[in-house]
């Protein structure tokens, strides 16, 4: 089959690689460069993101590795150890370790908790924040992986969420970070799909999108098109409507930062909770020293974009960094914020729409994630995406 992917983000790339072995795939990108928030930006010798971390949530054992793999794409990801740590008092703890930091009250609280939990004793429907407030302590510790992991402050996330990418973790794990940052997972796929014949256009803006008995991408006629450039921005443009529901985007703040000396020892994720805004960080050159200049640690930091005040949100972070960065020299490289529109193809975790519209039309991307969070959301729907494909008989 014909197949028309509109946009070349990570969802469009991954989709087109894959599939590629099978039919001829055609990429329309409106931007000069591929890869949409997945990619880097070389300044002065440091490989910057566009959006996301140069990190994967599962790391080599997750749904974006089953993708990869599926693409027989030839990406290195390195596994952290550990997966992470949080920073309390000045001492880094191991998750396991938290428990004992507690008082004999909030340890019956806290036990109380995770036996309801493994009994099933929950309200899917309610915010984790309120599930967790009456334990200060575990109340900070869901704040920090609410807003590192999904740009979303701990009540904007009901339990339902939360179980579902803990059962993820459990079955995957942590993260990992891929040796040569986001683009090296980008470079891959876009050779993959060159190699197989198919042919990725840039800096074309696609005007329309119909689907009847064909499907086209502006004048031009394809068995099916796939989108990456977010549900809003495709129903926009496409002759059926099929959004029931408005596309709430999260809103995060990344600070990239560069210093001789480095902050952390491991090559996983160090927690903030005590922080005003910085919910972690990491630095992926002990994994990746290419990643910046000979000498120099690359770190970055993310945090929940709490109130729609964006220059009072990023003074809080710089504090934060000021403090965690006590006796260290550094520079602030690069601040990011995504919100409202930008980037396009962005929807909170829960917000995200159903992938297949119908035999003809599918969507792809942040907008339209499969379930769990980051790039695995995106991963999944991918993986849906193309066994629906493949089952098809047009």
């Amino acid at each position: 089959m014909e197949i028309g992917i509109v946009g070349a983000g990570l969802g469009g790339l991954l989709a087109g690689a894959i599939l590629s072995y099978n039919h001829k795939i055609t990429i329309f990108e409106k931007l000069p460069f591929l890869g949409g928030r997945f990619t880097n930006l070389n300044y002065d010798g440091f490989q910057l993101t566009t959006g996301a971390l140069h990190m994967i949530p599962h790391g080599s054992r997750g749904y974006l590795a089953k993708a990869l793999k599926m693409a027989k794409a030839d990406v290195k990801i390195v596994n952290s150890k550990p997966d992470g740590t949080f920073l309390i008092n000045g001492r880094e703890y191991l998750y396991k370790d938290l428990f004992d930091l507690l008082g004999v009250k909030d340890k019956i609280k806290a036990l109380k908790k995770a036996t309801n939990l493994k009994l099933g004793i929950v309200d899917y429907n309610q915010p984790f924040g309120e599930f967790l407030e009456d334990v200060d302590l575990a109340l900070m510790i869901g704040k920090a992986f609410t807003g590192w992991a999904l740009s979303l402050d701990v009540y904007e996330v009901t339990m339902k969420e939360i179980i579902n990418i803990a059962n993820n973790y459990y079955k995957f794990k942590g993260p990992g970070v891929p040796i040569g940052g986001c683009k090296a997972v980008i470079d891959e796929l876009v050779k993959i799909i060159e190699r197989n014949g198919g042919n990725i256009i840039k800096e074309y803006e696609v005007k329309k999108i119909e689907v009847e008995d064909k499907a086209y991408i502006d004048d031009r006629e394809f068995d099916i098109v796939i989108s990456n450039i977010s549900p809003k921005e495709t129903q926009k443009m496409c002759n059926i409507k099929f959004l029931d529901k408005k596309i709430e985007p999260s809103k995060g703040i990344k600070i990239s930062i560069a210093s001789k000396k480095g902050i952390i020892k491991h090559n996983g994720v160090l927690f903030t909770p005590e922080c005003e805004r910085i919910n972690g960080l990491n630095q992926v050159t002990n994994v990746d020293k290419s990643l910046a200049p000979e000498g120099y640690h690359l770190i970055m930091t993310h945090q929940a974009q709490i109130s729609n005040n964006v220059k009072k949100e990023i003074d809080l972070g710089l504090e934060d960094i000021d403090k965690l960065f006590k006796n260290i020299d550094y520079k602030i490289l690069h601040i990011q914020s995504y919100r409202d529109d930008f980037p396009v193809n962005h929807a909170k975790n829960g917000h995200d729409v159903g992938n297949i519209i119908n035999d003809r039309l599918y969507l792809v991307g942040d907008g339209a994630k499969g379930g769990d969070m980051e790039v695995e959301g995106i991963a999944i729907g991918v993986l849906k995406v193309v066994n629906h494909i493949n089952q098809l008989n047009l």
